[in-house]
């Protein structure tokens, strides 16, 4: 087993995690990528998506996030997000309800209708249902 580090996911309202982890698994803009101990310094941009984490004992969490940047050091890993939470923390209502909210604004189309940011929000509330869906919670 390779040896454990430090990580931090950190939102703007919030210090989400912070522990040592033996990998983590990040959705990349350009792609998954995985990081072990000992990894080349690097900062990657963060699509939305999840993030695996696994811990010396193997036990995995997992996160839904959006966007956002990770930096490697020979210290451990920071991840800055505009949001995190854990697969069991996410609200299925309040993220089922947040996605219809999207696609009717979607849907109705009008010169009021701010279309990328009601994508953008379409998009973070169906990551945060697979996620959680994935990972035993079901609406």
């Amino acid at each position: 087993m390779p040896p454990p580090y430090e990580l931090a996911i950190i939102a703007p309202d919030r210090v989400v995690l912070e522990t040592r982890v033996v990998s983590l698994v990040a959705p990349g803009r350009e792609g998954t990528f995985g990081v072990l101990a000992r990894h080349a310094p690097l900062v990657a941009e963060l699509a939305p998506g999840e993030i695996v984490v696994r811990d010396g004992d193997g036990r995995e969490a997992y996160y839904a996030v959006s966007r956002g940047f990770l930096e490697v050091t020979w210290e451990g890993v920071t991840v800055l997000v505009d949001a995190a939470e854990e697969a069991g923390e996410v609200d299925l209502a309040r993220a089922e309800a947040a996605r219809e909210r999207a696609e009717r604004r979607l849907e109705s189309g009008g010169p009021e209708v701010d279309l990328a940011r009601a994508e953008a929000a379409l998009r973070r509330a169906l990551n945060r249902l697979r996620v959680a869906r994935r990972h035993g919670r079901s609406a």
